[in-house]
């Protein structure tokens, strides 16, 4: 084999390699070796046909073969030998086959070198949120909305939407692995919430306390339990009780319900939870500065072909954003998200250098939680969510952002952070920043990346509203394809990690 020559553009490279005539006819040769040892044929013994026979049985298809696997087999060769570290997987092209062997193209990016800089010369603002009586005030109405305060309805009152029902639940149909007769004799339930089927509340609606409410449910294909799915169960319901809704008081009945001693113990909380929120919001704004000033302090060329991905990525965000407030993307625009694109990739081989050279890695463990929080986002789909995030592609969204993480909290400790109070009001101002794009048009400043793969979308478009990703961040997929098949091998009992399995790492590609 010989690499008859090399050209260059910027991290682009493009080979010319001539397999010669000798290693093409040993390739066919080793193929049909490997063929005579399965040919069966009368008046020989398996595995024992001459080769000549076989030769001419199976020339032609064992020349195909050989000449098929041998293209990347070489390919794979010259880029060892030349120790390269490559973006994508490398693209080949047949050129010409005669006496002189086969040609053909080997066409590459390389991954950029990045010298790392001095991380302890940037400065940071860390915003410290002022938290006042109005932000307490918010979480106590939150908390005041979210838990009601329920009482006995008198016996002759009739069902009505908010009323919590509790019922004694009998099914009537009988079912593979299930049984006929009784499920439960406290189930209670809202009529009217969204989050249930309205089969199972409708029927109570007019209804009273000890009625019988008789009722079919038909179960959706995918439903949760396969044991219903596509199935039309009858129920049976005798009302055991029924209660309606009021509003606690900010007292100590309402301090007890949520497990505090009195109101002021829950005062106290919710400064600290309103406290925890604004804190993420600061962060946020201090990781989103930090990383603009590793893009300022980096200049080195990325991959076309990534760069090329990501720009298309933002180009759909920044479309979608143009779209919902009617406005066109113009060269300009176009311009500006090429930027972001470039901004993007670069920040995420900075972060992979930071990663590798501090030994920054991700466990098992951290992408399971991760993954059991967007599940938790989604009640009753819990194993379709692990089901899409056992895939290669889906895990490396979740690897990214934790590693991001890591290594921007790593360079928090390096960098020069002074501290100023901020009010609540211009750290959410600072937060909702606009687009320059659209002046004063109401568009998130910086648009993180959409974290649904392609195999997601079969979940829906709301797991991609609730999980972000890291810009670019470069992993080893093939570890963190391996770790999260692991994972995903743990749905049946997702807290059975043992500590050792816990902590297997998905590092970052060199």
């Amino acid at each position: 084999m010989q690499v008859l020559s090399r050209t260059s553009d910027n991290l682009k490279r493009c080979y010319n390699v001539l397999i010669e005539r000798k290693e093409v006819e040993d390739a066919v040769d080793d193929k049909l070796r490997e063929i005579a040892k399965k040919v069966k044929m009368d008046g020989f013994r398996p595995g024992k046909v001459p080769i000549d026979i076989v030769r001419r049985l199976h020339g032609e298809s064992a020349k195909t073969e050989a000449k098929k696997d041998l293209v990347p087999e070489m390919a794979k060769k010259v880029l060892r030998d030349e120790k390269v570290t490559l973006t994508f997987a490398a693209t080949t092209d047949v050129v010409k086959e005669d006496d002189n062997g086969i040609e053909f193209t080997l066409r590459f990016e390389l991954t950029p070198v990045v010298e790392l800089k001095d991380f302890s010369t940037i400065e940071l603002v860390k915003r410290v949120p002022e938290i006042t009586d109005n932000e307490i005030n918010e979480v106590l109405h939150d908390l005041l909305r979210d838990h009601k305060k329920w009482i006995d309805e008198p016996g002759e009152t009739e069902i009505e939407l908010g009323h919590k029902v509790f019922v004694n639940l009998v099914s009537k149909t009988k079912l593979k692995s299930s049984k006929t007769g009784n499920i439960s004799d406290d189930i209670d339930f809202v009529v009217g919430d969204e989050s249930i089927m309205e089969e199972f509340w409708k029927p109570m609606l007019g209804a009273k306390f000890s009625d019988v409410v008789e009722f079919s449910v038909a179960y959706p294909e995918h439903a949760h339990d396969k044991t219903y799915a596509g199935k039309t169960v009858d129920y049976s319901a005798t009302i055991n009780k029924v209660q309606k809704a009021t509003e606690y008081l900010l007292d100590d009945e309402f301090a007890d319900c949520l497990g505090h001693e009195n109101i002021a113990e829950t005062m106290v909380w919710a400064k600290a939870r309103s406290l925890v929120k604004y804190e993420r919001i600061s962060k946020d704004l201090m990781k989103r500065d930090l990383l603009e000033r590793i893009s300022e302090m980096f200049d080195f060329e990325v991959p076309v072909g990534m760069l090329d991905l990501e720009y298309a990525e933002v180009v759909r965000q920044i479309t979608a954003e143009a779209t919902k407030i009617g406005k066109a993307m113009t060269p300009d625009v176009m311009v500006e998200c090429r930027k972001i694109a470039e901004q993007r990739v670069r920040i995420g081989f900075v972060v992979a250098e930071v990663a590798k050279q501090e030994n920054i890695t991700v466990t098992r463990r951290e992408v399971a939680e991760a993954i059991r929080n967007i599940a938790a986002l989604f009640p009753g789909r819990e194993e379709e969510i692990w089901d899409v995030y056992s895939k290669e592609e889906a895990v490396n969204t979740v690897v990214g952002p934790i590693l991001e993480s890591k290594v921007t909290d790593l360079l928090f400790e390096k960098a020069k952070i002074t501290e100023e109070l901020c009010p609540i009001d211009k750290l959410i101002e600072l937060d909702e920043e606009p687009f320059d794009f659209f002046k004063d048009d109401v568009v998130p400043k910086k648009l993180e990346n959409d974290p649904t793969p392609d195999a997601a979308n079969d979940v829906g478009a709301d797991v991609a509203d609730n999980q972000h990703v890291a810009a670019a961040v470069v992993t080893d997929t093939e570890t963190a394809a391996k770790a999260g098949n692991d994972v995903g091998a743990d749905v049946p009992d997702t807290e059975s990690d043992t500590d050792s399995e816990a902590e297997t790492e998905v590092e970052p590609s060199e």
